[in-house]
């Protein structure tokens, strides 16, 4: 009874990803312009019955209106203001809103005042990173965070805040240990998959994880490179990372 009336007073999806627009374009006001905004959602989000492709159409085209008319109303200029909504099957109810395409960045030096914040998980929120370095860093081993290589964004993770960088070879797992990057998903195996960037090419070999490792929501045979091309997703455990940039 109290969870079905918890479940009664929770904002709808569409007013959950509409508080995650109005954010977004907050974080750029300053900017005087708005960003482009692709929104993740799991297919577990999608109302049954209905085709997970005509509902992003139709939650995009809501939700440009909305940014728009937003925008408008606080002096925001943005022509040709473009939404994307992209429907993922993880298994697990998540939606979150990722500003994108902005101009090029001002010439001052960025700092912890005016650098952007985390992307905001809407369904449900992400809490702080379970393992770090020191000063609460996170732990990485081979990868880290910014300039070039290959980049993978965060699509959903419960822990990893920021874009992992990948010069050379990295490996992901569940816990801090010497070579390996330590997402915290108590879903991945110690030593779950391995990345490699070199020349401009990428691949990902799923160490025989218990949970194993999906391309695009493919299982991958253990112990067999699979190569990446820029927007294919590769989800361990809850962590879903969407390859963005392959330098």
């Amino acid at each position: 009874m109290i969870n079905a009336f918890r479940k009664l007073l929770r904002p709808t999806l569409r007013q959950q990803l509409e508080d995650g627009v109005r954010e977004a374009l907050w974080r750029y006001a300053d900017r005087r312009t708005a960003p482009d905004l692709r929104v993740y959602a799991s297919t577990d989000l999608v109302p049954p019955g209905m085709n997970p492709s005509l509902w992003a159409r139709d939650e995009a085209d809501h939700l440009r209106r909305f940014a728009a008319q937003w925008a408008q109303d606080n002096g925001i200029a943005r022509a040709g203001l473009r939404v994307e909504v992209v429907v993922l099957d993880t298994k697990r109810e998540f939606a979150h809103v990722k500003p994108l395409g902005l101009e090029p960045p001002r010439a001052e030096p960025a700092s912890a005042s005016n650098a952007p914040r985390p992307d905001r998980a809407l369904v449900p929120e992400r809490p702080a990173p379970a393992y770090g370095g020191a000063g609460g860093a996170p732990a990485y081993g081979g990868a880290h965070v910014g300039g070039g290589g290959a980049v993978l964004e965060v699509v959903s993770s419960e822990t990893l805040r920021e874009p992992v960088r990948i010069d050379g070879e990295a490996t992901l797992g569940r816990k801090p240990e010497p070579g390996v990057q330590a997402t915290g998903d108590r879903y991945m195996s110690g030593r779950h998959a391995r990345f490699t960037a070199r020349g401009g090419r990428v691949t990902v070999t799923d160490l025989d994880s218990k949970n194993r490792t999906f391309v695009n929501e493919q299982p991958l045979p253990p112990h067999q490179e699979r190569a990446l091309n820029v927007g294919d997703t590769v989800r361990m455990g809850n962590t879903v990372l969407r390859l963005a940039h392959a330098g």
